[in-house]
């Protein structure tokens, strides 16, 4: 089980690792920190789907977009094939599908997705 966190208006870098050092019991395998636009946002992993190339946050192709996730999305591979034509994959972790399926649909994206989960993308 991953953990997300984060400070939306603030570049307090400090105060996110201080909550991603409270959520390691839910993502000991790595952690990843990314200063968006709108603030900043950390990330835990328990390294299930590509242990070696799923770390978060991914990315999209322009590097405009990046998404932290828990959970599993059972019906990636389906939304995979149906992205490929479209979009360059760089990882095998059913997380990296969330941005393309935001990038294509926008926020109605989450009516394509079975799974349970939670992710931000900014």
């Amino acid at each position: 089980m991953c953990g997300i966190c984060g400070i939306q208006g603030k570049f307090d870098h400090n105060t996110v690792k201080s909550m991603m050092a409270l959520l390691h019991h839910r993502g000991p395998d790595a952690r990843g920190l990314h200063q968006g636009t709108d603030g900043v946002f950390g990330h835990v992993r328990l390294s299930i789907m590509d242990p070696e190339w799923g770390n978060q946050p991914i990315f999209n192709e322009d590097k405009s977009l990046a998404v932290m996730a828990n959970g599993e999305i059972y019906n990636y591979h389906k939304l995979a094939q149906e992205l490929k034509p479209r979009h360059k994959f760089k990882t095998g972790s059913d997380t990296e599908i969330l941005l393309h399926l935001y990038e294509e649909y926008g926020i109605n994206m989450v009516h394509k997705i079975d799974g349970m989960f939670s992710f931000c993308i900014v």
